[in-house]
């Protein structure tokens, strides 16, 4: 059968074909995170003031049938690496970002998509760097798109990240069945000893339909705040655009919330999005000012033992990130990094840079590491 790929470059054309992407999207399987659905595609390009815009790689059988798409967005881009404190600058230019890690397609239809997909970007010569983030290592679209062309697999993390997720439960007693007693105590009891310490009418509380999208952000918007990070990446939850997106979202029954509220106040929050059968936890976080009765873990314990109980069978993901939480939830880990496929230009010999400095780095690292062991005995 014969394949057509072309490519959407508005945000009208981006919605004309919402309804088609969605239904891959959404299908089992069908992508590995909401940041592959359209509408998170147009919430991408709609909330950003810096030039982005879609560059989504759409392929259609000999019928005209949609069976599958590249979430791509035409951007401008700094990769930058840190030398002693110092952030020399690779390159800057055009580049595309890839949403999620790969295409989205049923699972049948995965080869023949991504070899359409990966013929149509080693042919458009203007295309120089394309970055993937996040990705469970390796990925196979990054190696098809790195083999048998001038484009080549550039590992843009020094060190490997892990990725953690919980796998095949059928139930939330299953779950904690597969962990030892004491461990399995704790985290049940924990639970009581939090509540009480907070008192009042503090609970846990779901928001996962269109109608509660409001009062979901604004309660978000209030708790996030208050947390650690904060600073770090100031996030305004109640934006209109972002409820709207949300509201969108709850509808096709992709975002699930969970906010713990006292007396009207909220106090921790565990957000994340449902979609092809995994739930992704996307974000956690808490008020400094009761981070000692340890409400944010019990949080993040309560909502997966809800998740596991309402949708046997699919799987969490925790992203990637060696927290003591994941550790200590996940069934199941897998080595994960971020990726550049960049073509052989000038303009890209920068790039080069990275594989002698992760060299010295990850030397560096396994001494600290020997040094850490013989000090521990």
């Amino acid at each position: 059968m014969n394949y057509l790929c072309s490519i959407l470059h508005t945000l009208d054309a981006l919605r004309a074909a919402r309804d088609e992407m969605a239904a891959l999207a959404e299908q089992p399987g069908g992508c590995d995170g909401i940041v592959q659905h359209p509408d998170w595609i147009a919430y991408e390009v709609e909330s950003r003031t810096d030039g982005t815009a879609p560059h989504v790689v759409v392929v259609r059988d000999g019928a005209g049938r949609m069976v599958g798409y590249a979430p791509l967005l035409a951007i401008r881009h700094i990769a930058r690496l840190d030398l002693a404190g110092r952030r020399v600058s690779l390159y800057r230019g055009e580049a595309l970002r890839m949403l999620g890690a790969g295409v989205v397609c049923a699972a049948e239809d995965q080869a023949t998509v991504s070899i359409a997909i990966v013929r149509q970007l080693h042919g458009d010569a203007n295309i120089r760097v394309l970055r993937i983030q996040e990705s469970v290592l390796p990925n196979p679209f990054a190696v098809s798109l790195g083999h048998g062309g001038d484009m080549r697999v550039i590992p843009a993390n020094l060190l490997e990240q892990v990725q953690w997720t919980i796998r095949d439960q059928p139930s939330s007693d299953a779950w904690l069945a597969q962990m030892d007693k004491k461990r399995r105590t704790d985290l049940t009891q924990r639970v009581g000893r939090a509540y009480r310490k907070l008192g009042g009418d503090a609970a846990l509380h779901t928001f996962d339909t269109p109608e509660a999208m409001p009062e979901y952000c604004r309660l978000m918007h209030e708790v996030y705040a208050r947390t650690w990070h904060h600073d770090d990446l100031p996030t305004q939850w109640d934006d209109p655009l972002r409820v709207a997106l949300f509201q969108r979202l709850a509808a096709s029954g992709l975002i699930i919330g969970h906010v713990v509220v006292r007396d009207g106040k909220p106090l921790a929050y565990v957000h994340g999005y449902r979609v092809a059968g995994t739930y992704l936890v996307d974000d956690l976080g808490y008020d400094e000012e009761v981070s000692k009765v340890g409400i944010g873990s019990v949080a993040v314990f309560q909502a997966i033992k809800a998740l596991l109980d309402r949708f046997p069978g699919e799987q969490v993901s925790f992203g990637y990130g060696d927290n003591q939480y994941k550790r200590l939830l996940a069934t199941h880990c897998e080595p994960c990094g971020s990726l550049y496929i960049v073509r052989a230009t000038r303009a890209t010999a920068g790039f080069r840079m990275y594989a002698p400095v992760r060299w010295i780095y990850r030397g560096l690292h396994r001494v600290r590491e020997d040094m850490r062991a013989r000090k521990r005995g």
